[in-house]
Formats: C-alpha cells, sequence, structure tokens
C-alpha cells in the first residue's frame, strides 16, 4: 500500500480456467501478509468455492474473478449474487434483473 497499490489480484494459474477450486491456503496466505484488498481468480467452478471464498473476507480477500465456470454454465451469476449478497458488488450495470445473463 505505501506504493500506491490499492489491491492485489491473485490469479492461480495452474487452477485458472481448470474448475478445481480456488486456492484457499495460499488466498489464506497472501491476504494474512498484506494490508490491502486480494482479490481472488482462478479455479472458481461452484457456488461452494464462492461462499468458501466469502469466508475469507474477514482475513482481506474482499473480491472474486469468475470466468469459465459462468461460461460453462456450472456458475449462474444470478445464483452468484444472490450467494453471495447484491450489496457487494461493485461495477455492475444497474439494470442487470433485466440482463440475458442474469
Amino acid at each position: 500500500s505505501n506504493l500506491g497499490v490499492a489491491a492485489i489480484i491473485y490469479t492461480d494459474i495452474h487452477r485458472d480456467g481448470t474448475l478445481v477450486g480456488p486456492n484457499l491456503d495460499t488466498l489464506r496466505e497472501l491476504a494474512s501478509k498484506v494490508s490491502i484488498p486480494v482479490i481472488a481468480s482462478g479455479g472458481v467452478s461452484s457456488i461452494t468455492d464462492l461462499l468458501s471464498l466469502l469466508a475469507l473476507e474477514p482475513l482481506g480477500v474482499t473480491g472474486v474473478i469468475v470466468g469459465r465456470a459462468l461460461y460453462t454454465g456450472d456458475v449462474s451469476l444470478k445464483e452468484a449474487i444472490q450467494a453471495v449478497g447484491s450489496g457487494r458488488l461493485q461495477d455492475v450495470p444497474p439494470n442487470l434483473g433485466f440482463s440475458t445473463f442474469a
């Protein structure tokens, strides 16, 4: 944070696009060692994964990037929003409820 970094996007490249679940241990370790928010990326395959990441929020894991799981339909955007709570969303279009994706 002293260098002006607002957040860290941590992408586990060994899990990215694999749908095997996020690397919770490494995310937990990283978040405990930095004083800025950590955004998780790589491996998310289910609502359960999102809830597991949500449990790390008190440690500083404040966001998640979901890619392939949305494309394959393993994760429904609407269900994901319902699971994590719409109050946590940022930069989401106000008409999301009318989107063909939700």
